[in-house]
């Protein structure tokens, strides 16, 4: 949920409660966090007696958002993936001279690009002119 105010955050958590509990749905508690972006002090919301827990990060379908709007967590974690992804295959592909640089190049593009670059909105993404390189350049596009 999200709000420009804290009272209009409250108003809609409370909403959301008043239907759960019509419906006979429970909210976990404990897996329920708060989070104010860009704002002097964390909000204080609740679930009846319950004040829900203000966190500066979380994790939300495998990106991280962060309280003070800053990309430096999800990129570094996403950096950090696919270096693991990168040094995993390192013995079953990189150093494989049975495997062609063509078919290396389209395990970097399945296995460490779509790592590094989750969520992202690009274009194809296509081998870069120099045979030795291990990159590639990606056309940034408008389509989701």
């Amino acid at each position: 949920m999200t709000a420009h105010t804290e009272e209009d955050l409250q108003r809609l958590v409370n909403s959301f409660a008043q239907a759960c509990e019509e419906f006979g749905l429970t909210i976990s508690l404990k897996k329920t966090d708060i989070m104010g972006q860009d704002v002097n002090s964390a909000p204080s919301i609740s679930i009846g007696n319950h004040t829900l827990e203000a966190v500066t990060n979380f994790t939300y379908l495998g990106s991280t958002i962060s309280s003070n709007l800053s990309l430096d967590v999800e990129l570094n974690t996403r950096i950090g993936k696919a270096t693991t992804a990168m040094a995993r295959l390192a013995s079953r592909v990189w150093d494989n001279s049975m495997l062609t640089t063509n078919t290396k190049m389209k395990v970097y593009q399945a296995c460490v690009l779509s790592t590094l670059l989750y969520g992202a909105k690009l274009g194809p993404c296509t081998p870069a002119k120099s045979a030795d390189s291990t990159l590639s350049t990606c056309a940034a596009s408008g389509r989701s």
